[in-house]
């Protein structure tokens, strides 16, 4: 395929919910996977260039850009046009706040490129190499496979070589092809008929926001109820490092109890939250690999699949005894996965959950491979170094990656409407205490654990929300449908009253499938998706020649404010012609 030539192809499932949240804010950077490489040694930039154009011509997912055919969005794959890779001189205290700026800068899906590659050059034989790529093409495996592959590249590149690299047997769009093709029928019945069971019920984590004590990591003890819930927001983010005689203690207790370093974590996890929320009902959100086929070993793409991991810490369990249920629900939903993300929030919301948007920008939980932070490859010395984030695609993130020396290397990435570097500070602090006192004493009760190293008067706002909400567990959510599990009204039908919501409403209609749009019904409680919105936003567009994106509807979406701002923009600007 040449420069100027292109394939289009349906999208996977996960890349429509990517382009969706990209449709929403376009300048969030959030959904940047990022990684920063130190390289000491007589580099040669223009055969680092040629490797990183190798990778690329490799890999349909790193030329792929995104468009609508119609109203649904579909890939893009391009040709291999070369890609560049500019060398910044900068001084070793600029770069970090560099680092940041450049891997921060949002993408534009609809052109492209996704991947870009910068150094920066602090001495003839020291750079610092800043990668960037939109999460919508890659995952954080496909990371680790770039760089092996650019490392093996930039040998063959030096010796003027053809890189000895696998030819790849299948690309990324014949996954997203076999993938639509595949959850279907009684495939797709099976997998939602399990999680719609299994969500029955789950609610948003009551989060304390950084103006409560508990977030901010303040003494004072008052604090009104929280909710942050992130999803790309601005935050940071704190590192800390559990010992490596404090994991070797994790790993013989997740043996003994026939379970695993992660359901350990997620276990702590888990109480930690139980405590800061006044919940027994969390829900935690955990990226699985989606690589269960070898031939997806070795691609660049999206696969990665976050499951909502549902856990129930009622009755004042032991420490091994939560762990055995979260044994229990990590293996059922394991065996559940293929049901993609996005299609599981949708099953919520058509049951009439109003928390399921919530559950999936809220809390998560990531274990990363273990892979090497240094290597060497054709007389250069590469290290990766630790990134930090100033926009977060969650409310709180825990990333722990183990160490070939035995410790485990974590991070907590928060949003700024959750957590401060304080409260962040002190989260991390007391879950590595939870962790030993757990490790030490696996028998003993939740309550004591966390009385001994969380102590209740430590999250102050958590505790008002339990007393203003009901008590542990409940939802505290206002706006639910009118009957559970049937799209339905929260409000009293009124009539379209002008012309214009009369074809508003007629749009909704052909849409949605129903005639009874009333004005003030929401778009979500009448069955509404987000693709569909984003249909909507595209027929609205078309029927009255104005610029209009899903995020203009989402504010208020009804047809009486949708009405308004399509003839705020009517009059503010000339009606787009074709």
């Amino acid at each position: 395929m040449t420069a100027d030539e292109s394939l289009s192809v349906v999208t996977s499932f996960a890349q429509q919910s990517l382009w969706l949240q990209h449709e929403l804010d376009p300048g969030l950077s959030a959904y940047n996977i990022t990684a920063a490489v130190r390289l000491r040694g007589p580099l040669d930039t223009a055969a680092l260039e040629r490797a990183l154009n190798t990778v690329v011509g490799r890999h349909e997912a790193l030329r792929t850009v995104f468009a609508l055919d119609g109203d649904v969005p579909v890939q893009v794959i391009g040709g291999t046009a070369p890609l560049t890779v500019p060398v910044t001189p900068a001084r070793p205290e600029e770069v970090g706040p560099v680092a940041r700026e450049v891997l921060a800068e949002p993408f534009d899906l609809a052109v492209g490129p996704l991947v870009r590659l910068r150094l920066l050059r602090l001495e003839p034989e020291h750079h610092v190499a800043l990668l960037a790529m939109h999460h919508i093409v890659t995952d954080g495996v496909s990371s680790a496979i770039l760089l092996e592959e650019l490392s093996v590249a930039y040998a063959a590149a030096l010796a003027d070589a053809e890189p000895p690299l696998e030819e790849l047997p299948i690309q990324y769009a014949d996954f997203a092809v076999w993938q639509r093709d595949t959850l279907t029928g009684a495939t797709l019945e099976r997998l939602t008929e399990h999680w719609s069971r299994t969500l029955a019920g789950a609610a948003p984590l009551r989060l304390p926001t950084a103006r409560d004590g508990a977030a901010s990591g303040a003494d004072g003890t008052g604090g009104r109820a929280g909710g942050g819930t992130g999803g790309g927001t601005g935050g940071g983010t704190h590192h800390f490092t559990l010992p490596a005689p404090l994991a070797a203690r994790l790993d013989e207790l997740a043996r003994a109890e026939g379970a695993t370093l992660f359901m350990v974590l997620l276990a702590a996890f888990d109480a930690l939250l139980s405590r800061y929320c006044a919940q027994d009902d969390i829900t935690v959100v955990s990226p699985m690999a989606g690589r269960d086929r070898p031939e997806l070993e070795g691609l660049i793409g999206y696969f990665v699949n976050p499951l909502l991991l549902r856990t129930d810490l009622s009755g004042d369990p032991s420490f091994t005894g939560l762990l055995e249920r979260v044994r229990t629900g990590c293996l059922d939903a394991f065996d559940h996965q293929e049901l993609p993300f996005e299609q599981a929030v949708e099953v919520l919301r058509r049951r009439g959950l109003p928390g399921a948007e919530a559950l999936r920008s809220q809390v998560m939980l990531v274990l990363q491979s273990a892979r090497p932070s240094t290597w060497r490859s054709a007389g250069i010395a590469f290290e990766l170094l630790p990134v930090d984030v100033d926009s977060a695609k969650a409310g709180l993130v825990l990333d722990v990656r183990p160490e070939p020396g035995g410790t485990l290397l974590a991070a907590l990435e928060y949003a700024d409407d959750v957590f401060d570097a304080a409260g962040a500070r002190r989260l991390a602090e007391q879950l590595a205490a939870f962790l030993r006192a757990a490790a030490e004493r696996p028998g003993e009760r939740l309550s004591r654990l966390l009385d001994e190293t969380v102590p209740a008067d430590s999250v102050p706002a958590a505790r008002e929300a339990a007393g203003a909400a009901g008590g542990p567990g409940t939802a505290g959510v206002a706006g639910a449908a009118d009957e559970p599990g049937v799209p339905g009204r929260a409000v009293a039908y009124t009539a379209p009253r002008t012309p214009l919501e009369e074809e508003v409403a007629a749009i909704w209609s052909s849409l949605l499938g129903r005639e009874d749009i009333g004005v003030h019904d929401n778009f979500f409680d009448l069955g509404g998706q987000s693709l569909v919105a984003v249909r909507l936003a595209a027929r609205l567009r078309d029927a009255f020649g104005v610029r209009l994106t899903v995020r203009d509807l989402y504010a208020d979406f009804t047809v009486a404010a949708t009405a308004w701002t399509v003839l705020e923009r009517m009059a503010a600007e000339e009606p787009e012609t074709a």
